[in-house]
């Protein structure tokens, strides 16, 4: 077979990244951080082992979700951008063979995460209360969410060529999907339930049975959110048979949707791989949608004044779509705030998690611009032609980082400014209270002023995008919000014997305040210290051409 060369070559090519071992090594590292988050914020006791392992199969869930799409995103589209597709297609290669071999490697990558979990996934069965069944149905629902998520990938890398686009397109569609799987399980669960019979209908399953609720239906079958693997111990075989076979039904339906993907995927790969000039119509929306119609004058003057101040941010906000970012984000932070605050019960109760979710994925969008920055002009050259311009290495760094801040200042300011002032007006809290948002405010303050430095870096240090995007992440919001969140694990965590021993917890309880509220505030100064030490490296970085691509040939 053709396809068999192609196969080993992406094999070869995968054994050869570090990033795939690295893989299983984040993914373990993230349950063993569930299973650390679990014992300090006692959530539930250990010796439930049922309760730990839904907790364990929610976070696998939620990881396959995420890393699968993200990291079959740029498999086609890296070909594209390299100009070694229309290579393939000089050999009796077809379109369904490249989609299928760039399936299988990536697939194969993606089995090896859910394999490397395994080993903490059987800590729960070690404690007890987990048996065959909530294993059988663990496995059939990470193994739908691999098809899935994979497939949402490989579609995303088959429509786009720019890493960023495709990564976006990446996660949209592994959200819409992973709400389609949601939806479809629960479909799946009430109609075979009604095959079955209603001698079944036992507890959570009959009301969202009388409800019709997919939703309901779909995330108690997929995560358990109504303990309906732990009833199934608890009532008539009849019971755990239709909970199987519905997870079995999701997987059959899971491969279709699976195989369907692929063949779409390969439709879009022959119609793209010659790289066909923008047709009429995208030209004449682009004209007419994207080119400056009103106070032109005044738009020409504010770009020059731009290119003269600070000529290496105006990179970022040359083009209508680096403008379109900026002020996009803008209108959604009005957008959010006008439906939150029209909603009186949403603002009371949903406060706090609206402004964590929104200033989260803000920052998740200035972390792709970060670490997709330099990596633009390092691929097109560009980047030596600055470097031997007129401009020393702190002015090109500076420039970029100011070029990142302007991108998202709008944006991030109105939110931190509206989050300060409703704060004050919630009517939930009292004045006592209040003071509470700050260490959330000075968190993403810290966090907006450091990421695009911490992004530059990774920018240059490593060869793939979402390589360099996922450590932008760890080392850039991940380890300062996990040192902001460890002062509140210390308090719910206790001493263990402090607890019933009072002279014990005369002693030992302020000290544990203390640590934690020292621990609370640390993040300040580990943002500071890492952007630092970050920026001293990647000016020598630059002042010495030390690049990925030259460190490979070096």
């Amino acid at each position: 077979m053709t396809v068999l060369p192609v196969i080993a070559r992406e094999l070869r090519a995968a054994a050869r990244r570090t990033s795939t071992y690295g893989l299983r090594i984040n993914g373990v590292l993230f349950l063993l951080g569930v299973c650390v988050w679990i014992t300090a914020s006692r959530v539930v006791r250990w010796d439930d082992g049922g309760a730990v392992f839904y907790y364990l199969h929610r976070a696998l869930f939620l990881a396959i979700w995420v890393l699968v799409p993200l990291l079959t995103a740029d498999c086609i589209s890296r070909e594209r951008r390299e100009g070694t597709l229309p290579l393939l297609f000089l050999t009796p290669l077809k379109p369904g063979d490249i989609v299928l071999a760039k399936g299988l490697v990536h697939g194969l990558t993606a089995f090896t995460l859910w394999l490397a979990a395994l080993p903490v996934l059987t800590i729960p069965f070690v404690a007890g209360g987990v048996g065959w069944r909530q294993a059988v149905g663990s496995i059939l629902v990470n193994l739908s969410s691999l098809w899935l998520a994979l497939g949402a990938g490989l579609v995303a890398s088959a429509q786009s060529k720019v890493p960023v686009r495709a990564l976006l397109a990446a996660g949209g569609l592994g959200f819409l999907f992973c709400l389609g799987f949601i939806l479809g399980t629960g479909a799946v669960w009430i109609g075979t339930a009604d095959v079955f019979g209603q001698g079944i209908y036992t507890g959570r399953l009959a009301d969202l049975t009388e409800m019709n609720n997919l939703v309901g239906a779909g995330f108690d079958l997929a995560l358990d959110s109504g303990e309906s693997w732990q009833q199934a111990a608890g009532n008539p075989p009849a019971f755990y048979v239709v909970m199987l076979v519905s997870l079995a039904l999701s997987a059959g339906l899971s491969v279709l949707a699976l195989w369907g993907l692929f063949l779409f995927a390969a439709s879009s790969v022959k119609r793209v791989w010659r790289e066909p000039p923008p047709s009429p119509q995208l030209a004449w929306l682009e004209k007419k949608f994207c080119t400056p119609l009103f106070f032109r004058g005044l738009f020409r003057r504010w770009m020059n004044w731009e290119l003269e101040r600070n000529p290496v941010g105006w990179l970022e906000r040359r083009s209508w779509s680096g403008r379109l970012v900026m002020w996009s984000w803008f209108a959604i932070v009005v957008s959010v705030y006008t439906s939150v605050l029209a909603n009186f019960d949403l603002y009371r109760n949903a406060f706090h998690f609206t402004q964590w979710f929104l200033a989260s994925v803000l920052m998740g969008s200035l972390a792709v611009s970060a670490a997709g920055s330099f990596r633009r002009e390092r691929e097109s050259g560009m980047l030596e032609l600055l470097l031997v311009a007129p401009l020393n290495e702190w002015q090109v760094l500076g420039g970029r980082v100011r070029g990142l801040w302007a991108q998202f200042l709008p944006a991030f300011a109105l939110l931190l400014c509206l989050w300060l002032f409703c704060s004050t007006l919630r009517p939930s809290a009292s004045p006592s209270n209040t003071p509470s948002e700050w260490p959330s405010i000075l968190f993403f303050a810290g966090t907006f002023l450091s990421l695009p430095v911490i992004g530059l870096y990774f920018s240059l240090l490593k060869h793939r995008f979402m390589t360099a995007f996922l450590w932008t992440l760890v080392v850039g919001v991940a380890l300062p919000a996990f040192v902001f969140q460890a002062g509140q694990l210390i308090r719910l965590a206790g001493w263990g014997p402090i607890d019933w021993n009072p002279l014990l917890a005369w002693f030992f309880i302020p000290v544990q305040d203390a640590v934690a509220g020292l621990l609370a505030w640390l993040f300040i100064p580990i943002q500071a210290a890492v952007a630092g030490l970050l920026a001293w490296q990647l000016h020598s970085d630059l002042k010495h051409r030390r690049f990925a691509f030259q460190r490979t040939m070096g």
